[in-house]
C-alpha cells in the first residue's frame, strides 16, 4: 500500500511539474503565433543612441528625450557611460547627446519629463557602481542641470519612474532581490516580490506590492490615474490616485498576453505600451546580439468604466527593431525604442 501511494504521489508531483513548465512556457509566449504587421510607414531609423530603453516627450515643444546606455556591455560588467539624447521632432535632425552637470557615472534607464510651474525637469533612473538612484535634472538652455540624487535601501532595483512634482515621484522595482540565486527564482518561478515605491517629498513607501517584474509606470494627464505594468505578470494595472496623498486604489487588471514594458500617455490620454511577445527570445537577445527578439506596440484608448479599446499597431519579428521597450506617439507618428540595439524607429501611422 505504501509503494502504491508513493507511486501515486510521485506521479502527481510529475504532472504538477509538467503543468507548471507548460504554463511558464505559455506565459513566456513560446506557443504564441505572431503575425507581423505595421499600421503605417517606416520613415527613419536613428542609429546613434545605443540601448534607447525609455523615452519621454515635451509635447509643447516637440522634444523627445531618449535614455541611452550600451546595455549589452553593461550586462557584461564592463564600464560604460550612457547619456540622454534630445531629438527635435519637427526639425528633421538626428538625436544629439545633451550636456549634463552630473558628476558621477551616468547609466540612464527609465525617464520621466515634467513641467512644474513653468520649469522643465527630467527624472532619470541611474544605475552605477555606487548604487541605484533616481536623478532629478532641470532642463534649460539645452542642458541638464543636476538638482538632486534620490536613493533608499528599498530602491534595490529601480526600472521606471514618473515624476509628480520636483520632490515627488513613483518608481518601480523590477525585482525584490538585487542579485543572487533568488533573483533567478523570481524570474523563472514568477515569484511576486517586485513592487512600486512612492516618494512623497520626505520618505519612500511601498505604494503597491505583489508584482512579477514591475516595469513601466505613468499617470494620466490630470494625475487622477496611475498605470503600471508587470512584465512577467503580463498585466496592465490601472489605479485611481489621490492627488494629495499619492495613495492608490486598484481599479482594473488587464492581461494583454505579452511581456509589457514601458507606458507612454499621449495628449488625448491614450496609452501606448511596448511589449515583448516572446520572453525567451528576449532573454536570448540580451546575451547574444545576433539573436532577434520580437517587438510589439499596443495602443489603448480609454472608453470609460476603466476599460480600453485595444489595438496592436506594430508587431515585428525583430528585423526592424528588436526588444521594443517604449513607444511614443507624436502627431501622426510613432517612435519606438528598444532595450539593447542602437535604434529608434520613426514611422508615420496610417489614417483610420
Amino acid at each position: 500500500m505504501t509503494k502504491k501511494y508513493l507511486k501515486f504521489g510521485l506521479g502527481f508531483l510529475l504532472v504538477c511539474v509538467i503543468i507548471f513548465i507548460l504554463n511558464t512556457l505559455y506565459a513566456a509566449g513560446v506557443f504564441t503565433t505572431l503575425t507581423p504587421h505595421t499600421d503605417g510607414k517606416i520613415e527613419t531609423t536613428y542609429t546613434n543612441t545605443p540601448g534607447a530603453e525609455d523615452m519621454d516627450i515635451d509635447y509643447r515643444k516637440g522634444l523627445l528625450f531618449i535614455s541611452s546606455t550600451n546595455r549589452w556591455k553593461q550586462l557584461q560588467g564592463k564600464e560604460v557611460e550612457g547619456g540622454i539624447y534630445l531629438l527635435q521632432l519637427d526639425s528633421g535632425k538626428v538625436p544629439v547627446k545633451i550636456p549634463t552637470t552630473y558628476n558621477g557615472q551616468f547609466r540612464p534607464h527609465g525617464v520621466s519629463f515634467l513641467t512644474h510651474e513653468s520649469i522643465d525637469y527630467l527624472f532619470v533612473v541611474n544605475h552605477n557602481k555606487e548604487g541605484n538612484f533616481v536623478e532629478l535634472f532641470q532642463f534649460k538652455n539645452d542642458t541638464l542641470f543636476h538638482q538632486r540624487s534620490y536613493s533608499d535601501d528599498s530602491m534595490c532595483c529601480p526600472n521606471d519612474v514618473v515624476g509628480i512634482s520636483p520632490t515627488q515621484f513613483y518608481v518601480t522595482n523590477d525585482h525584490g532581490t538585487q542579485k543572487g540565486a533568488m533573483r533567478k527564482v523570481e524570474d523563472y518561478l514568477r515569484v511576486p516580490l517586485s513592487y512600486l515605491l512612492y516618494f512623497d517629498g520626505n520618505s519612500f513607501s511601498k505604494a503597491y506590492e505583489g508584482l512579477t517584474y514591475g516595469n513601466g509606470v505613468n499617470i494620466s494627464n490630470d494625475g487622477s490615474k496611475l498605470y503600471l505594468t508587470h512584465t512577467t505578470g503580463r498585466e496592465l494595472l490601472t489605479f485611481s490616485r489621490d492627488r494629495q496623498t499619492g495613495a492608490l486604489k486598484l481599479l482594473d487588471k488587464l492581461n494583454l498576453k505579452s511581456g509589457l514594458d514601458n507606458i507612454s500617455v499621449d495628449e488625448d490620454d491614450n496609452l501606448w505600451i511596448a511589449s515583448h511577445p516572446k520572453m525567451l527570445k528576449f532573454v536570448g537577445h540580451a546575451t547574444d546580439s545576433t539573436k532577434k527578439s520580437p517587438s510589439q506596440i499596443f495602443k489603448l484608448t480609454p472608453e470609460g468604466n476603466d476599460s480600453y479599446r485595444i489595438e496592436e499597431v506594430f508587431l515585428n519579428e525583430g528585423e526592424v527593431i528588436s526588444a521594443s521597450s517604449v513607444g511614443i506617439h507624436y502627431k501622426n507618428q510613432l517612435l519606438i525604442g528598444g532595450v539593447f540595439e542602437s535604434k529608434v524607429v520613426r514611422l508615420t501611422l496610417s489614417e483610420k
